[in-house]
């Protein structure tokens, strides 16, 4: 059964991680707000959002009693390093617009 939930993590952190560049690469050189969709959503990311939150958190859940700390530290991770992409994709977008490039 823990080898079926770590598959989840991977499974759904793989769905996530291809949302998030999805819309990164469409909204290159716009800023994307933190708590909101971006100005440009491509096609099926954010059903792929949606349940690759549901498989990460579900096999994060099952996990928590039998592996410690790992899971909740799992989750922390995932969501920082989504918080640190999208702040690095503003920080760059907004870089491009005072230089006048096209990020």
């Amino acid at each position: 059964m823990d080898a079926l939930a770590w598959a989840g993590l991977l499974v759904g952190g793989a769905l996530l991680l291809w949302s998030l560049w999805s819309t990164l690469r469409a909204n290159a050189g716009r800023r994307i707000p933190m708590l909101r969709n971006a100005d440009i959503v491509p096609p099926g990311s954010i059903v792929t959002r949606v349940v690759g939150i549901a498989v990460f958190v579900f096999s994060a859940l099952s996990l928590a009693g039998r592996s410690g700390l790992w899971p909740a530290v799992i989750l922390f991770v995932g969501a920082l390093g989504g918080a640190l992409a999208i702040a690095w994709h503003n920080r760059r977008a907004a870089r491009a617009d005072r230089s006048g490039d096209a990020a």
